[in-house]
């Protein structure tokens, strides 16, 4: 009955160590103040996490999963990628953006590892995660706050020095590039998801969602063509990427977990562009263009609305995969 809390907290394990590197990372390239202390501060907490998961996982006599860590460590770098065509200037935000779709995830991360140790009456490594992710919901709720001063700071920037006053400003461009790719992405992700696991509910959620993010990125095409761009080949390509890199982390989980994977999965994505949204909005608004800016919001909020929804499903969707495997250990 401990294997799949042992799983999940390999995971937490490797997971941690992965974002401690990320995070040093940020601080060292971090060009506001802010950014750069919350990411000193943040990585020193996730290498206590670290060893506390560690030290709890030792005491159940496990060990730290190499592969798993290797594989963390992969992930740390695929993300860095998607800097790729942003101006220096906005290498702040992105680092942001992809923190607060870290905190995200490690949120649901532990979710589903309090309720497998509630189930197998482990009342340490429940206490244990409760603890970690209040600490994370926490980091969340700053790395949020400084999302948008850090993409004005950015703009700014990067326009300052420059007569442009084009409503098609390069940053909102990238921006829009960005987001529409993502959606693309998102979408087939979505559909992918919705035709596996064992959990129905979950399955008809996820082809909701699909269907939501197929217009999300129509919207987001013709707002981008209106304004003279055009959507990019090589973001979508690495879109997609990114987008099914985490399936690999599902890797000695049962199949009785995939629907909880897929809920932990979106829920984290659409903290991602939830945050993508935030600094395509503020961007806009300096820039002078309403309509897009108008139209950033109106995703974001729809957004929201999908983050709260595999957030509802996921306490259930873990209850009744952690009871399935324990009913048959």
């Amino acid at each position: 009955m401990q294997n799949p809390i042992q799983r999940y907290l390999e995971d937490a394990i490797a997971a941690e160590k992965s974002f401690e590197t990320q995070l040093r990372g940020f601080a060292k390239e971090a060009t506001l103040p802010a950014a750069r202390n919350l990411f000193d501060q943040h990585a020193e907490e996730t290498r206590q996490q670290y060893e506390d998961l560690t030290a709890r996982l030792e005491a159940m006599g496990g060990s730290t999963s190499s592969i798993k860590s290797m594989l963390a460590h992969l992930f740390n770098s695929a993300p860095k990628m998607a800097q790729m065509g942003h101006d220096e200037t906005e290498r702040t935000t992105q680092d942001l953006m992809m923190a607060f779709a870290v905190e995200n995830a490690e949120v649901a991360m532990y979710e589903a590892l309090t309720i497998a140790a509630e189930i197998a009456c482990d009342h340490e490594t429940a206490q244990l995660a409760r603890r970690i992710q209040a600490q994370e919901r926490m980091t969340a709720e700053k790395v949020w706050g400084t999302i948008a001063p850090s993409a004005t700071e950015s703009f700014r920037t990067e326009r300052r020095g420059s007569s442009q006053a084009d409503a098609a400003d390069p940053a909102i461009l990238r921006y829009l590039q960005d987001a529409e790719a993502a959606e693309r992405n998102f979408e087939d992700a979505l559909t992918s998801f919705s035709k596996g696991g064992e959990q129905g509910e979950v399955r008809s959620m996820m082809s909701t969602m699909a269907g939501k993010a197929r217009t999300q990125h129509q919207r987001l095409r013709a707002r981008l063509e209106t304004l003279g761009g055009s959507p990019s080949t090589s973001k979508s390509v690495l879109a997609h990427l990114l987008a099914f890199t985490p399936l690999t982390a599902q890797a000695g989980h049962d199949d009785a977990e995939k629907s909880t994977q897929h809920l932990m999965i979106v829920y984290a994505a659409a903290a991602s562009e939830m945050a993508m949204y935030e600094a395509l909005a503020v961007t806009a608004i300096e820039c002078g263009d309403r309509e897009t800016a108008a139209l950033a919001r109106e995703l974001q909020s729809e957004e929201q609305e999908d983050h709260r929804m595999a957030w509802q499903g996921l306490g259930q969707s873990a209850r009744a995969s952690m009871q399935s495997l324990f009913s048959h250990s």
